[in-house]
C-alpha cells in the first residue's frame, strides 16, 4: 500500500511535465509582459513579494493567522507535558563553533531578506525561516539556558502577538487604499507598504519559531 501511495504521489507531481499537459503550458517568453505588469503595479522588482503582499494580501493575512494558530497549538499541546529536565548543551567544541557560525550567517541572511526581500529573491516568510534557523542553531550551540531566560524576560509570545496585530493593521491600511510614498523603483524605500509588511512578517515568523523550538526543547528534548 505504501508503494502505491508513493507512485500515486510521484505521478501527481510529474503530471504537469507529461506531454499532454506540458504542451498546454504557456511559453516562458509569453509571461514577460505579465511579470512586467506585476512589477509595475506593486512597485517592487520581486514580483513574488508583489503578489503576496499586494495582489493577494488578504490571503496572506490568513496565512499569518494560521502560523499564529500553529504556534498557539504547540503551546496547548505541550501544556500538560512533564518537563524532561534541564537543557543539556552540546559539549563538542567543533560542533558548537559550527552551530554558532551557522547561526551568525542565518541571522545576517534573515536581516537581508527582511529589509531587501522586495528587491531580490526573499521576503518576510523566508527571512522568518532564516531567523528561526539561527535561533535553533543557537539552542544547539550551548545557549539553551540563555535562550530560555531571554524568551521569558522579553515575553516573546506577547511580542509575537503584537507583531501579528501590527501586520494585520498595516495590511488593512493597504487594503483600504491608503498609500505610502513608493519611492524610486528598485530602492530599499520603494514598494509602499510592502517593506514594513516584510519586516513584520519576518519578526512574527522568527518569534513564533523561537517559541515553538523553546517548548519542544523544554518538553521533548535533551533530558
Amino acid at each position: 500500500m505504501r508503494a502505491l501511495v508513493l507512485v500515486a504521489a510521484a505521478l501527481l507531481c510529474l503530471a504537469p511535465l507529461l506531454p499532454p499537459l506540458a504542451g498546454a503550458l504557456p511559453a516562458a517568453s509569453d509571461n514577460a509582459a505579465l511579470v512586467s505588469q506585476l512589477a509595475a503595479e506593486a512597485g517592487v522588482p520581486n514580483t513574488v513579494s508583489g503578489v503576496i503582499l499586494h495582489v493577494r494580501l488578504f490571503d496572506t493575512i490568513g496565512e499569518v493567522v494560521v502560523f499564529t494558530l500553529a504556534s498557539l497549538g504547540v503551546g496547548w499541546m505541550l501544556r500538560g507535558e512533564r518537563v524532561q529536565g534541564p537543557i543539556r548543551d552540546l559539549d563538542d567544541p567543533v560542533a558548537i563553533e559550527l552551530c554558532r557560525l551557522g547561526a551568525t550567517l542565518a541571522t545576517l541572511v534573515a536581516v537581508e531578506l527582511a529589509l531587501r526581500g522586495h528587491m531580490s529573491p526573499g521576503g518576510g516568510f523566508a527571512a522568518g525561516v532564516a531567523g528561526g534557523t539561527a535561533l535553533g542553531l543557537g539552542l544547539l550551540s550551548g545557549r539553551g539556558r540563555q535562550s530560555e531566560a531571554l524568551h521569558h524576560r522579553w515575553r516573546v509570545p506577547l511580542l509575537e502577538k503584537t507583531a501579528v496585530l501590527a501586520f494585520i493593521a498595516i495590511a488593512l491600511l493597504s487594503l483600504l487604499g491608503l498609500p505610502l510614498p513608493e519611492g524610486t523603483f528598485g530602492t530599499t524605500g520603494s514598494g509602499g507598504w510592502i517593506p514594513p509588511l516584510n519586516v513584520l512578517m519576518a519578526l512574527k515568523v522568527t518569534l513564533g519559531s523561537w517559541s515553538m523550538l523553546q517548548l519542544f526543547v523544554r518538553y521533548r528534548g535533551w533530558p
